[in-house]
């Protein structure tokens, strides 16, 4: 047990009462399952911010699913408790407090905006930020992708 009495995660840190995932999780895949399902070990309560249809278009490109459907696909993961619907896209400590969340959650890789700047810098710098492996072979960013597979 942990003196928070969540006991610990997975990196041996103490679990968190309530932690924060965010993303686009545009044609949702079991990389994104895997990725909250191993967030969900992290802390008791696990809330997942999906980002709105303008957001994801300025900053990786247009979308394939409207947000309204990535709501209601990130909604049937079993390890998601909470939806924040039109979450930001760079993930702030205000965010993190707003929704009382001890910190956030992403996969191993950088996540950059438009201008490319780190969108979790600040939680990062804060302390708040943990990550998960990422599921190899499993994406649909462009910069997983082999030039040999365009």
């Amino acid at each position: 047990m942990s003196e928070n009495g969540y006991g610990l995660a997975p990196d041996g840190r103490p679990k968190g009462n309530k932690v924060w995932v965010d993303g686009c999780f545009d044609m949702v895949h079991f990389g994104h399952a895997n990725q909250i399902r191993q967030s969900k070990q992290y802390g008791r309560y696990l809330i997942v911010g999906v980002h709105t249809d303008k957001e994801i278009s300025l900053n990786k490109g247009p979308p394939v699913f409207t947000e309204t459907e990535r709501y209601a696909m990130v909604r049937a993961i079993r390890w998601v408790d909470e939806v924040v619907e039109g979450a930001p896209y760079t993930t702030t400590v205000e965010t993190l407090d707003k929704h009382d969340c001890d910190f956030c959650l992403h996969g191993n890789d950088i996540t950059l905006d438009a201008e490319g700047h780190d969108t979790y810098a600040e939680v990062k710098n804060e302390g708040r930020y943990r990550e998960t492996l990422r599921t190899q072979g499993v994406s649909t960013s462009v910069s997983d992708v082999s030039l040999n597979e365009l």
